[in-house]
């Protein structure tokens, strides 16, 4: 399968957030793939930061998982808005300010859950945070 079709429809929602041209443009560009993967590896990254090489009981509440996951959103909001915008600007394509942050926003939404998806994946490993957090099903 291809990662630039993978991707398109993981951050378009299947088409719920499609933006016209703009995503077109993001398609066309390859812009997906970079992104995605970026999202991908750094959500990835903290969770693993979080659980592995933190790991600390003073350091394993909710509240401390929170603040990952907010610095999670922030880096992908960053990565969502700046990537297309810088390339666009390069092939002298123009978009409103408004387009780049609607993407922004897609893209740190979708990273959380690419977060909360590799938190059910590893919290379970020799962690000090083996209980953080108890999100949707009570125990997990």
């Amino acid at each position: 399968m291809d990662l630039n079709v993978f991707f398109s429809g993981v951050f378009e929602w299947g088409t719920l957030a499609y933006r016209g041209v703009f995503s077109d443009d993001l398609f066309t560009e390859n812009l997906y793939v970079s992104i995605g993967l970026i999202t991908t590896l750094t959500s990835l990254i903290l969770v693993l930061t979080f659980y592995f090489i933190i790991n600390r009981p003073s350091f394993s509440r909710w509240q401390h998982w929170l603040v990952m996951l907010l610095i999670n959103f922030l880096i992908a909001f960053l990565v969502g808005c700046f990537i297309p915008q810088n390339v666009f600007y390069g092939l002298g394509i123009e978009y409103e300010i408004i387009e780049y942050i609607t993407f922004g926003l897609i893209t740190a939404i979708t990273s959380t859950l690419f977060f909360i998806v590799w938190t059910y994946c590893f919290k379970w490993l020799r962690s000090n945070a083996k209980g953080t957090p108890k999100l949707f099903f009570g125990k997990f």
